[in-house]
């Protein structure tokens, strides 16, 4: 007799990790493979960083996962018209019919003989919608849709609590670009270089560290901590005409308008203009760096190259910035014991001008310092937005333990 195949559609990690128990438990004959196809989630970061969490936890059950095709546009084309619906209205209903059309098609290609979809587990999706939708997907194809209630008997209050056990990262909107945090999408669609403190990029390097890590045998912990992010939205820096490269500092207030000066005083290699604060930090070479010290001043400050000294010091300055200070989160993680004696640092986000620790540097630090790590000498901690030196200090909040940069932005 043929063993009995379930493709389980997932929609994301914390809908899944109770899902999967349940189900497994239900059906202890079947193969279970997972199917991870949601085109519907944006923006792509966000997707990944969705899809790395689903990939832990199946890796930790062990349930093969495959990754279905980002097909973003089709999906758009798919609901065009029914931007301004309610949730549980037509765009959803047309969102999870074309999800599961594709999940049957996979389903069908893989000989399974059952379907479902971890979206049954979510408190604020329609059931009857979703088994409509599978039905309709699965009809003529020989293969069952599965529409379990798990939600019941104080299931989504364990798949709450299984979430904050495994540390999952939990999503604050359904992943649709029209339900996106209530419409608040700006930050998510500008891109920066690199993994600027808080953004999707940081978390999803995080999740891809940790994946690597466990993969090697070693322990991890994940803390989320929230803190004041700073983003500029717009500056620059003119000497008598002339724009001059530049950096702007982290924490750095936006300037009313244009400001027109000149420099009135000099502190090493610090020039004060004598207009709303602005402060010049001289450097050579140029580049970006990080917060130096927690203060609370927040002048509004640019770094550049010290060639442009004496044309500061004669010529006249012009000067404009636009920052903007949100409330937003990010993570450290422990890689080995918390208690370790020795905690080797090392930065989650990038600099502005995208300078970081590469993902292979980091798997390097851990293979070299493997044994020390499994007898807690040594732990490595995984940083998030240390250039604004939130981590660190976290850590040395949260934890009491002092952490050093062991490799550093280069």
């Amino acid at each position: 007799m043929m063993k009995s195949k379930i493709l389980v559609h997932i929609c994301c990690a914390p809908d899944a990790i109770y899902f999967l128990k349940k189900l497994r438990e239900d059906f202890p004959e079947s193969e279970i493979i997972g199917y991870f196809y949601d085109p519907n989630i944006h923006p792509y970061e966000e997707y990944r960083l969705r899809y790395l969490e689903t990939e832990r936890i199946c890796k930790e059950l062990g349930i093969k996962l495959i990754e279905g095709e980002y097909d973003f546009k089709n999906w758009l084309e798919r609901v065009k018209g029914y931007e301004e619906e309610p949730e549980r209205g037509k765009r959803c209903q047309i969102c999870f019919d074309y999800r599961l059309e594709k999940s049957a098609k996979v389903a069908k290609e893989l000989g399974c003989n059952a379907l479902t979809t971890t979206l049954l587990m979510s408190p604020k999706k329609s059931i009857p919608q979703l088994k409509k939708a599978g039905e309709e997907a699965t009809k003529g194809t020989g293969i069952q849709f599965l529409a379990p209630d798990y939600r019941k008997g104080g299931g989504t209050q364990e798949m709450f609590k299984l979430s904050k056990e495994r540390e999952v990262y939990q999503q604050d909107y359904c992943g649709c670009l029209f339900k996106q945090k209530n419409g608040e999408i700006f930050w998510d669609l500008v891109g920066f270089a690199g993994r600027r403190p808080g953004s999707k990029e940081e978390r999803n390097f995080i999740k891809e560290i940790r994946i690597l890590a466990q993969e090697l045998g070693l322990p991890t912990k994940e803390y989320e901590f929230p803190f004041l992010n700073w983003k500029v939205i717009k500056g620059k820096i003119e000497v008598d005409g002339e724009v001059i490269p530049s950096y702007v500092y982290p924490y750095s207030q936006s300037i009313r308008g244009v400001v027109k000066g000149k420099v009135e005083h000099v502190q090493g290699d610090k020039l004060f203009l004598n207009k709303q604060f602005v402060k010049i930090i001289l450097k050579e070479p140029c580049g970006d760096i990080p917060l130096l010290e927690n203060t609370p001043l927040s002048n509004p400050t640019f770094v550049v190259p010290y060639a442009y000294r004496e044309n500061i010091l004669k010529g006249k300055v012009k000067a404009e910035l636009q920052t903007e200070f949100i409330p937003e989160k990010s993570s450290v993680l422990f890689v080995g014991s918390v208690n370790a004696k020795e905690l080797l640092g090392v930065p989650a986000d990038t600099l502005q001008d995208g300078r970081g620790v590469s993902k292979e540097e980091i798997v390097e630090l851990l293979k070299s310092n493997l044994e020390e790590i499994l007898k807690e000498e040594v732990g490595v901690v995984l940083l998030g937005a240390e250039s604004l030196r939130g981590g660190s200090s976290f850590v040395k909040d949260f934890l009491g333990r002092k952490v050093k940069l062991y490799l550093e932005w280069k």
